[in-house]
Protein backbone atom coordinates (compact mmCIF):
# COMPACT_ATOMS: atom_id res chain seq x y z
CA UNK A 1 0.00 0.00 0.00
CA UNK A 2 0.81 3.42 -0.18
CA UNK A 3 3.27 4.54 2.51
CA UNK A 4 1.16 7.81 3.19
CA UNK A 5 -1.66 5.75 3.84
CA UNK A 6 0.29 3.68 6.31
CA UNK A 7 -1.00 2.92 9.66
CA UNK A 8 1.55 2.26 12.30
CA UNK A 9 1.10 0.65 15.73
CA UNK A 10 3.13 0.93 18.82
CA UNK A 11 2.94 -1.71 20.91
CA UNK A 12 4.44 -0.58 24.36
CA UNK A 13 4.93 -3.16 27.60
CA UNK A 14 7.04 -3.76 30.57
CA UNK A 15 6.84 -7.18 33.16
CA UNK A 16 4.34 -9.67 31.83
CA UNK A 17 4.05 -7.86 28.56
CA UNK A 18 5.69 -11.21 26.46
CA UNK A 19 2.54 -13.17 27.94
CA UNK A 20 0.51 -10.47 27.06
CA UNK A 21 1.69 -10.46 23.24
CA UNK A 22 1.83 -14.04 22.81
CA UNK A 23 -2.24 -14.21 22.17
CA UNK A 24 -2.56 -10.93 21.07
CA UNK A 25 -0.15 -11.50 17.95
CA UNK A 26 -1.73 -14.86 17.89
CA UNK A 27 -5.13 -13.22 16.96
CA UNK A 28 -3.79 -10.46 14.76
CA UNK A 29 -5.01 -11.19 11.17
CA UNK A 30 -3.30 -9.01 7.75
CA UNK A 31 -5.02 -6.20 6.79
CA UNK A 32 -2.86 -4.77 4.40
CA UNK A 33 -3.15 -1.24 6.16
CA UNK A 34 -0.69 -1.57 9.42
CA UNK A 35 2.60 -1.94 11.12
CA UNK A 36 3.18 -2.87 14.62
CA UNK A 37 6.56 -1.31 16.38
CA UNK A 38 7.08 -3.15 20.01
CA UNK A 39 8.83 -1.66 22.23
CA UNK A 40 9.01 -4.05 25.40
CA UNK A 41 11.57 -3.07 28.53
CA UNK A 42 14.35 -5.23 28.40
CA UNK A 43 17.65 -4.75 30.00
CA UNK A 44 20.74 -4.23 27.66
CA UNK A 45 21.42 -7.36 25.31
CA UNK A 46 18.39 -8.74 27.01
CA UNK A 47 18.02 -11.88 24.43
CA UNK A 48 16.41 -9.70 21.79
CA UNK A 49 16.36 -12.93 19.16
CA UNK A 50 15.20 -15.23 21.55
CA UNK A 51 11.91 -12.80 22.47
CA UNK A 52 11.59 -11.90 18.62
CA UNK A 53 11.39 -16.20 17.98
CA UNK A 54 8.84 -16.43 21.24
CA UNK A 55 6.70 -14.05 19.86
CA UNK A 56 6.88 -15.38 15.97
CA UNK A 57 6.03 -18.76 17.55
CA UNK A 58 2.80 -17.20 18.13
CA UNK A 59 2.26 -14.62 16.05
CA UNK A 60 -0.21 -14.93 13.22
CA UNK A 61 2.01 -12.20 11.33
CA UNK A 62 5.76 -12.10 10.43
CA UNK A 63 7.73 -10.50 13.48
CA UNK A 64 11.64 -9.36 12.68
CA UNK A 65 14.40 -8.02 15.24
CA UNK A 66 14.24 -4.14 13.94
CA UNK A 67 17.05 -2.02 12.12
CA UNK A 68 17.88 1.19 12.01
CA UNK A 69 16.88 2.61 8.77
CA UNK A 70 14.18 -0.08 7.90
CA UNK A 71 11.35 0.65 6.05
CA UNK A 72 7.95 -0.16 7.68
CA UNK A 73 5.83 -2.60 5.80
CA UNK A 74 2.43 -3.55 6.46
CA UNK A 75 1.57 -6.94 8.41
CA UNK A 76 4.82 -7.25 10.12
CA UNK A 77 6.21 -6.74 13.37
CA UNK A 78 9.33 -4.67 14.44
CA UNK A 79 10.67 -5.30 17.95
CA UNK A 80 12.90 -2.72 18.99
CA UNK A 81 15.95 -4.04 20.20
CA UNK A 82 17.08 -3.89 23.82
CA UNK A 83 19.42 -1.12 24.68
CA UNK A 84 17.83 0.85 22.45
CA UNK A 85 15.19 3.98 22.08
CA UNK A 86 12.76 3.47 18.77
CA UNK A 87 11.43 6.40 16.82
CA UNK A 88 9.49 6.30 13.84
CA UNK A 89 9.84 9.12 10.96
CA UNK A 90 7.54 9.08 8.17
CA UNK A 91 7.24 4.89 7.99
CA UNK A 92 11.26 4.97 8.74
CA UNK A 93 12.72 2.62 11.99
CA UNK A 94 15.22 5.06 13.54
CA UNK A 95 16.68 3.52 16.48
CA UNK A 96 18.67 5.68 19.23
CA UNK A 97 21.13 5.91 22.00
CA UNK A 98 18.40 6.02 24.81
CA UNK A 99 17.86 9.30 26.50
CA UNK A 100 18.89 10.09 29.53
CA UNK A 101 15.82 10.58 31.13
CA UNK A 102 14.32 7.15 29.88
CA UNK A 103 13.91 5.00 33.10
CA UNK A 104 13.36 2.10 30.86
CA UNK A 105 14.59 1.15 27.35
CA UNK A 106 13.06 0.49 25.13
CA UNK A 107 10.88 3.98 25.81
CA UNK A 108 7.38 3.21 25.02
CA UNK A 109 6.86 7.26 25.21
CA UNK A 110 9.44 7.80 22.96
CA UNK A 111 7.91 5.50 20.20
CA UNK A 112 4.39 6.63 20.63
CA UNK A 113 5.17 10.23 20.84
CA UNK A 114 7.75 9.88 17.31
CA UNK A 115 4.51 7.67 15.80
CA UNK A 116 1.65 10.46 16.93
CA UNK A 117 4.18 13.28 15.27
CA UNK A 118 4.65 11.67 11.88
CA UNK A 119 1.67 10.06 11.21
CA UNK A 120 -0.87 11.82 12.82
CA UNK A 121 -4.59 10.06 12.80
CA UNK A 122 -3.07 7.09 11.47
CA UNK A 123 -1.08 6.65 14.35
CA UNK A 124 -2.13 3.74 17.01
CA UNK A 125 -1.10 3.02 20.55
CA UNK A 126 -1.71 -0.37 22.34
CA UNK A 127 -0.31 -0.31 26.04
CA UNK A 128 -0.24 -3.82 27.20
CA UNK A 129 0.99 -5.46 31.07
CA UNK A 130 3.98 -3.92 32.84
CA UNK A 131 5.21 -1.49 36.34
CA UNK A 132 5.30 1.93 36.08
CA UNK A 133 3.28 4.72 33.80
CA UNK A 134 5.50 4.75 30.73
CA UNK A 135 3.36 5.12 27.59
CA UNK A 136 0.52 7.51 29.32
CA UNK A 137 2.55 10.76 27.53
CA UNK A 138 2.85 9.02 24.63
CA UNK A 139 -1.08 7.79 24.44
CA UNK A 140 -1.68 11.34 25.60
CA UNK A 141 0.52 12.55 21.97
CA UNK A 142 -1.49 10.07 19.95
CA UNK A 143 -4.86 11.05 21.14
CA UNK A 144 -4.24 14.73 20.52
CA UNK A 145 -3.15 14.24 16.88
CA UNK A 146 -6.43 12.00 16.54
CA UNK A 147 -5.12 8.60 16.29
CA UNK A 148 -6.17 5.65 18.59
CA UNK A 149 -5.31 4.39 21.99
CA UNK A 150 -6.15 0.52 22.92
CA UNK A 151 -5.03 -0.44 26.47
CA UNK A 152 -5.13 -3.96 27.69
CA UNK A 153 -8.03 -4.85 30.48
CA UNK A 154 -5.94 -4.40 34.24
CA UNK A 155 -7.58 -7.66 35.19
CA UNK A 156 -6.01 -9.75 32.08
CA UNK A 157 -2.40 -8.43 32.68
CA UNK A 158 0.21 -9.92 34.38
CA UNK A 159 1.42 -6.55 36.04
CA UNK A 160 -1.71 -3.71 35.66
CA UNK A 161 0.48 -0.58 36.09
CA UNK A 162 1.32 0.64 32.76
CA UNK A 163 -2.64 -0.17 31.41
CA UNK A 164 -3.96 1.33 34.46
CA UNK A 165 -2.03 4.03 34.46
CA UNK A 166 -2.93 5.17 30.48
CA UNK A 167 -6.75 4.39 31.60
CA UNK A 168 -6.59 6.36 34.28
CA UNK A 169 -5.06 9.56 32.54
CA UNK A 170 -8.17 9.17 30.57
CA UNK A 171 -5.62 8.73 27.34
CA UNK A 172 -7.24 5.51 26.23
CA UNK A 173 -10.14 4.80 24.00
CA UNK A 174 -10.79 1.15 24.25
CA UNK A 175 -9.80 -1.76 27.08
CA UNK A 176 -9.61 -5.30 26.22
CA UNK A 177 -8.03 -8.12 26.97
CA UNK A 178 -4.66 -8.62 24.98
CA UNK A 179 -6.36 -11.94 23.13
CA UNK A 180 -9.27 -9.76 21.70
CA UNK A 181 -6.70 -6.51 20.06
CA UNK A 182 -6.42 -8.48 17.02
CA UNK A 183 -10.00 -8.74 16.38
CA UNK A 184 -10.80 -5.42 16.99
CA UNK A 185 -8.68 -4.24 15.02
CA UNK A 186 -9.26 -6.36 12.40
CA UNK A 187 -12.63 -5.32 12.58
CA UNK A 188 -11.93 -1.63 12.04
CA UNK A 189 -9.00 -1.83 9.57
CA UNK A 190 -10.90 -4.59 7.13
CA UNK A 191 -8.34 -6.35 5.12
CA UNK A 192 -8.44 -9.94 2.74
CA UNK A 193 -5.36 -12.16 3.01
CA UNK A 194 -3.44 -12.59 0.15
CA UNK A 195 -4.42 -16.36 -1.83
CA UNK A 196 -3.46 -19.30 0.40
CA UNK A 197 -2.62 -17.17 2.60
CA UNK A 198 -2.36 -19.09 6.22
CA UNK A 199 -1.65 -17.68 9.75
CA UNK A 200 1.90 -19.39 11.36
CA UNK A 201 1.19 -22.46 12.89
CA UNK A 202 -2.45 -22.87 12.09
CA UNK A 203 -4.95 -24.85 9.77
CA UNK A 204 -7.38 -23.50 7.34
CA UNK A 205 -10.20 -24.90 9.88
CA UNK A 206 -8.40 -22.04 12.28
CA UNK A 207 -8.03 -19.53 10.21
CA UNK A 208 -11.80 -19.45 8.84
CA UNK A 209 -13.15 -19.62 12.66
CA UNK A 210 -10.63 -16.53 13.47
CA UNK A 211 -11.95 -14.53 9.97
CA UNK A 212 -15.40 -15.53 10.94
CA UNK A 213 -15.40 -13.95 14.36
CA UNK A 214 -14.26 -11.10 13.17
CA UNK A 215 -16.03 -10.57 9.29
CA UNK A 216 -19.91 -12.26 10.28
CA UNK A 217 -20.16 -12.09 6.48
CA UNK A 218 -16.87 -14.64 5.75
CA UNK A 219 -17.22 -18.03 4.96
CA UNK A 220 -19.36 -20.18 7.16
CA UNK A 221 -16.58 -22.01 9.31
CA UNK A 222 -18.58 -25.12 9.67
CA UNK A 223 -17.86 -25.86 6.39
CA UNK A 224 -14.44 -26.97 7.63
CA UNK A 225 -14.40 -27.39 11.20
CA UNK A 226 -16.07 -30.44 12.95
CA UNK A 227 -16.66 -28.55 15.92
CA UNK A 228 -18.52 -25.72 14.31
CA UNK A 229 -20.50 -28.32 12.08
CA UNK A 230 -21.50 -30.15 15.34
CA UNK A 231 -22.50 -26.68 17.39
CA UNK A 232 -24.58 -25.45 13.54
CA UNK A 233 -26.21 -29.15 13.62
CA UNK A 234 -27.47 -28.42 17.50
CA UNK A 235 -28.40 -24.85 17.37
CA UNK A 236 -31.60 -25.55 15.54
CA UNK A 237 -32.94 -28.51 17.12
CA UNK A 238 -32.00 -26.49 20.52
CA UNK A 239 -34.32 -23.50 19.11
CA UNK A 240 -36.72 -26.02 17.88
CA UNK A 241 -37.09 -28.12 21.34
CA UNK A 242 -37.58 -24.61 23.65
CA UNK A 243 -37.83 -21.40 21.38
CA UNK A 244 -34.75 -19.91 22.29
CA UNK A 245 -32.25 -18.78 19.69
CA UNK A 246 -28.41 -19.16 20.52
CA UNK A 247 -27.30 -17.94 17.00
CA UNK A 248 -26.01 -14.72 18.55
CA UNK A 249 -23.46 -16.11 21.24
CA UNK A 250 -20.19 -16.94 20.89
CA UNK A 251 -19.35 -20.17 18.67
CA UNK A 252 -16.28 -20.42 21.03
CA UNK A 253 -18.34 -20.18 24.19
CA UNK A 254 -20.91 -22.44 23.52
CA UNK A 255 -18.33 -24.82 22.11
CA UNK A 256 -16.78 -24.89 25.68
CA UNK A 257 -19.62 -25.78 27.29
CA UNK A 258 -20.90 -28.15 24.72
CA UNK A 259 -17.59 -30.28 25.00
CA UNK A 260 -18.02 -30.64 28.89
CA UNK A 261 -21.02 -31.53 28.75
CA UNK A 262 -20.14 -34.13 26.14
CA UNK A 263 -17.28 -35.19 28.24
CA UNK A 264 -19.38 -35.11 31.79
CA UNK A 265 -22.16 -37.83 29.57
CA UNK A 266 -18.86 -39.94 28.45
CA UNK A 267 -19.70 -38.90 24.68
CA UNK A 268 -16.77 -38.75 22.30
CA UNK A 269 -18.42 -37.69 19.27
CA UNK A 270 -21.18 -35.87 17.35
CA UNK A 271 -23.02 -38.91 16.37
CA UNK A 272 -23.35 -40.64 19.51
CA UNK A 273 -24.60 -37.29 20.83
CA UNK A 274 -27.15 -37.07 18.28
CA UNK A 275 -27.76 -40.87 19.02
CA UNK A 276 -28.60 -39.32 23.04
CA UNK A 277 -30.61 -36.82 21.99
CA UNK A 278 -33.21 -38.94 19.70
CA UNK A 279 -33.42 -41.50 22.66
CA UNK A 280 -33.56 -38.80 24.82
CA UNK A 281 -35.39 -35.51 23.28
CA UNK A 282 -34.86 -33.48 26.57
CA UNK A 283 -31.37 -33.63 26.68
CA UNK A 284 -31.41 -30.65 24.31
CA UNK A 285 -33.53 -28.76 27.50
CA UNK A 286 -30.30 -29.83 29.34
CA UNK A 287 -28.03 -28.30 27.00
CA UNK A 288 -29.88 -24.99 26.80
CA UNK A 289 -29.74 -24.49 30.82
CA UNK A 290 -26.09 -25.10 30.19
CA UNK A 291 -25.68 -22.85 27.30
CA UNK A 292 -27.47 -20.12 29.52
CA UNK A 293 -25.76 -20.12 32.94
CA UNK A 294 -28.10 -18.41 34.86
CA UNK A 295 -26.07 -17.56 38.19
CA UNK A 296 -26.12 -14.40 40.36
CA UNK A 297 -26.57 -12.95 43.79
CA UNK A 298 -27.35 -9.81 45.75
CA UNK A 299 -24.62 -7.04 45.26
CA UNK A 300 -22.48 -8.85 43.15
CA UNK A 301 -19.21 -7.40 42.95
CA UNK A 302 -19.84 -4.79 45.63
CA UNK A 303 -17.31 -2.38 45.37
CA UNK A 304 -19.23 -1.84 42.08
CA UNK A 305 -22.02 -1.03 43.47
CA UNK A 306 -20.87 1.32 45.59
CA UNK A 307 -19.17 3.18 43.28
CA UNK A 308 -23.13 2.82 41.22
CA UNK A 309 -25.17 4.28 44.53
CA UNK A 310 -23.19 7.45 44.53
CA UNK A 311 -23.87 8.27 40.50
CA UNK A 312 -27.40 7.12 41.04
CA UNK A 313 -28.06 9.11 43.95
CA UNK A 314 -26.83 12.01 41.75
CA UNK A 315 -29.28 11.47 39.60
CA UNK A 316 -32.16 10.39 41.62
CA UNK A 317 -31.61 14.25 43.99
CA UNK A 318 -31.90 15.55 40.36
CA UNK A 319 -35.24 14.16 39.86
CA UNK A 320 -38.42 16.12 41.24
CA UNK A 321 -39.97 14.49 43.78
CA UNK A 322 -42.44 11.30 42.23
CA UNK A 323 -41.00 11.46 39.39
CA UNK A 324 -40.03 7.43 38.78
CA UNK A 325 -36.56 5.94 38.22
CA UNK A 326 -36.47 3.77 34.99
CA UNK A 327 -34.48 0.51 34.85
CA UNK A 328 -33.82 -2.11 32.54
CA UNK A 329 -31.77 -5.74 33.57
CA UNK A 330 -31.31 -7.27 30.36
CA UNK A 331 -30.01 -10.86 31.40
CA UNK A 332 -31.82 -10.76 34.59
CA UNK A 333 -31.16 -14.61 35.46
CA UNK A 334 -33.37 -15.79 38.69
CA UNK A 335 -33.97 -11.69 39.35
CA UNK A 336 -30.64 -10.79 42.09
CA UNK A 337 -29.45 -7.73 39.93
CA UNK A 338 -32.99 -6.21 39.50
CA UNK A 339 -33.55 -6.81 42.93
CA UNK A 340 -30.37 -5.66 44.47
CA UNK A 341 -31.08 -2.41 42.33
CA UNK A 342 -34.67 -2.01 43.79
CA UNK A 343 -33.23 -2.33 47.57
CA UNK A 344 -30.35 0.36 46.52
CA UNK A 345 -33.05 2.86 44.82
CA UNK A 346 -35.54 2.16 48.21
CA UNK A 347 -32.52 3.09 50.35
CA UNK A 348 -31.89 6.55 48.51
CA UNK A 349 -34.81 7.81 48.31
CA UNK A 350 -38.79 7.01 49.46
CA UNK A 351 -40.33 9.91 47.14
CA UNK A 352 -39.19 8.35 43.33
CA UNK A 353 -41.16 5.07 42.34
CA UNK A 354 -38.85 2.26 41.06
CA UNK A 355 -39.95 1.05 37.85
CA UNK A 356 -38.03 -1.72 36.82
CA UNK A 357 -38.00 -3.93 33.49
CA UNK A 358 -36.29 -7.15 33.84
CA UNK A 359 -35.96 -9.39 31.36
CA UNK A 360 -34.57 -12.96 30.35
CA UNK A 361 -34.33 -15.45 27.39
CA UNK A 362 -34.32 -18.63 30.21
CA UNK A 363 -38.12 -18.94 31.60
CA UNK A 364 -37.21 -21.18 34.28
CA UNK A 365 -35.10 -18.16 35.68
CA UNK A 366 -37.60 -16.08 35.17
CA UNK A 367 -40.10 -18.44 37.42
CA UNK A 368 -37.45 -18.39 40.17
CA UNK A 369 -37.28 -14.43 40.00
CA UNK A 370 -41.15 -14.11 39.96
CA UNK A 371 -41.40 -16.37 43.08
CA UNK A 372 -38.73 -14.24 44.63
CA UNK A 373 -37.10 -17.22 46.83
CA UNK A 374 -33.31 -17.57 47.58
CA UNK A 375 -31.09 -19.73 49.32
CA UNK A 376 -28.99 -18.18 51.94
CA UNK A 377 -25.86 -18.64 49.66
CA UNK A 378 -27.01 -15.46 47.39
CA UNK A 379 -26.53 -13.11 50.15
CA UNK A 380 -22.84 -13.85 50.53
CA UNK A 381 -21.67 -10.14 49.35
CA UNK A 382 -25.01 -8.52 51.22
CA UNK A 383 -25.28 -7.05 54.56
CA UNK A 384 -27.39 -9.28 57.07
CA UNK A 385 -29.01 -5.89 58.47
CA UNK A 386 -30.14 -4.63 54.95
CA UNK A 387 -30.86 -8.34 53.99
CA UNK A 388 -33.45 -8.80 57.18
CA UNK A 389 -35.12 -5.37 55.95
CA UNK A 390 -36.43 -6.55 52.35
CA UNK A 391 -36.53 -10.39 53.21
CA UNK A 392 -38.50 -12.47 54.88
CA UNK A 393 -37.24 -16.09 56.32
CA UNK A 394 -39.16 -18.83 54.64
CA UNK A 395 -37.63 -22.11 56.13
CA UNK A 396 -33.81 -22.61 54.97
CA UNK A 397 -34.37 -19.86 52.45
CA UNK A 398 -35.35 -16.21 52.14
CA UNK A 399 -38.38 -14.52 50.64
CA UNK A 400 -38.07 -11.06 49.34
CA UNK A 401 -40.86 -8.26 50.73
CA UNK A 402 -43.82 -7.62 48.06
CA UNK A 403 -43.30 -4.14 47.91
CA UNK A 404 -39.61 -4.47 46.08
CA UNK A 405 -41.30 -7.33 44.19
CA UNK A 406 -44.06 -4.80 42.86
CA UNK A 407 -41.19 -2.61 41.35
CA UNK A 408 -40.09 -5.20 39.42
CA UNK A 409 -41.64 -6.66 36.04
CA UNK A 410 -40.31 -9.76 34.50
CA UNK A 411 -40.25 -10.39 30.77
CA UNK A 412 -39.19 -12.97 28.71
CA UNK A 413 -37.09 -10.99 25.92
CA UNK A 414 -34.27 -11.58 23.13
CA UNK A 415 -32.06 -8.85 24.13
CA UNK A 416 -31.77 -8.36 20.19
CA UNK A 417 -35.53 -8.68 19.44
CA UNK A 418 -38.09 -6.14 19.51
CA UNK A 419 -38.33 -2.89 21.30
CA UNK A 420 -36.25 -2.16 24.66
CA UNK A 421 -38.23 0.12 26.95
CA UNK A 422 -37.57 3.61 26.52
CA UNK A 423 -36.37 6.96 28.68
CA UNK A 424 -34.15 4.87 31.18
CA UNK A 425 -32.40 6.50 33.91
CA UNK A 426 -30.02 3.02 33.76
CA UNK A 427 -29.35 -0.34 32.09
CA UNK A 428 -27.47 -2.83 34.18
CA UNK A 429 -26.18 -5.62 31.66
CA UNK A 430 -23.79 -7.12 33.43
CA UNK A 431 -21.71 -10.20 32.36
CA UNK A 432 -24.23 -10.45 29.49
CA UNK A 433 -21.63 -9.06 26.61
CA UNK A 434 -19.16 -11.50 27.02
CA UNK A 435 -21.21 -14.04 25.83
CA UNK A 436 -22.44 -12.12 22.37
CA UNK A 437 -20.27 -12.09 18.79
CA UNK A 438 -18.51 -8.13 19.01
CA UNK A 439 -20.61 -7.11 16.51
CA UNK A 440 -23.88 -7.60 18.06
CA UNK A 441 -22.19 -6.13 21.17
CA UNK A 442 -21.97 -3.09 19.53
CA UNK A 443 -25.44 -3.41 18.43
CA UNK A 444 -26.77 -3.82 21.49
CA UNK A 445 -24.56 -0.33 23.04
CA UNK A 446 -26.25 1.51 20.37
CA UNK A 447 -29.55 -0.11 21.77
CA UNK A 448 -28.93 0.89 25.00
CA UNK A 449 -27.85 4.57 23.91
CA UNK A 450 -30.71 4.88 22.25
CA UNK A 451 -33.13 3.65 25.01
CA UNK A 452 -31.51 5.48 28.00
CA UNK A 453 -32.45 9.56 28.78
CA UNK A 454 -29.48 11.84 28.13
CA UNK A 455 -26.67 11.57 31.15
CA UNK A 456 -28.71 7.79 31.34
CA UNK A 457 -25.99 5.25 32.99
CA UNK A 458 -24.59 2.21 31.98
CA UNK A 459 -23.53 -0.72 34.11
CA UNK A 460 -21.80 -3.28 32.63
CA UNK A 461 -19.60 -6.49 33.92
CA UNK A 462 -16.37 -6.09 35.17
CA UNK A 463 -15.01 -8.33 32.94
CA UNK A 464 -16.74 -6.70 29.82
CA UNK A 465 -15.44 -3.48 27.80
CA UNK A 466 -16.94 -0.99 25.62
CA UNK A 467 -15.43 -1.20 21.99
CA UNK A 468 -14.73 1.88 19.71
CA UNK A 469 -18.37 2.75 19.07
CA UNK A 470 -19.28 2.18 22.88
CA UNK A 471 -16.73 4.82 23.35
CA UNK A 472 -18.51 6.89 21.12
CA UNK A 473 -21.37 7.28 22.59
CA UNK A 474 -20.43 6.81 26.49
CA UNK A 475 -18.28 8.33 28.59
CA UNK A 476 -16.98 6.47 31.47
CA UNK A 477 -17.74 7.62 35.50
CA UNK A 478 -15.16 4.93 37.00
CA UNK A 479 -14.12 2.62 34.70
CA UNK A 480 -12.77 -0.16 36.35
CA UNK A 481 -16.28 -0.61 38.31
CA UNK A 482 -17.73 -0.73 34.42
CA UNK A 483 -19.99 2.09 35.09
CA UNK A 484 -20.55 4.78 31.99
CA UNK A 485 -22.65 7.80 31.32
CA UNK A 486 -24.77 8.87 27.75
CA UNK A 487 -22.78 10.99 25.72
CA UNK A 488 -25.33 12.57 24.46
Amino acid sequence: MQANNLHIAGVGASAGGLEAMLPMFAGMRPTGRIAYVVAQHMAKNGHDELVVRLIGRESALPVVLARDGDQLVADTVYVIPSGRDGHVTGVTMRLDAPDAGHLSTPSVNALFTSIAMTRRDKAIGIVLSGTGSDGVAGCRAIKSQGGLTLAQEPLDAKFDGMPRAAIDASTVDHVLPAKEIGAMLAGLFPGKPAPGWCPPNTGPAMLARALAERSPDYADPALVDPGYQELQRLLPQIHKATGIDFSSYKEDTLLRRLEKRKSTLGITSAEAYQDLIRLRPEELKALQHIFLVSVSSFFRDRESFQVLRTALASLVSGKPRGDPVRVWVPGCASGEEPVTLAILLRELSAHHPVEIVASDLNPEALALAREGVYRQTAFKEMDSALRDRYFKPKGQHYLVNEDIKAGIRYEQHDVLGGDPPANLDLVSCRNLLIYMKSHLQDKLIKQFHTALRSQGLLFIGQSESLSFVGNSLFVPIDHYHRLFRRRH
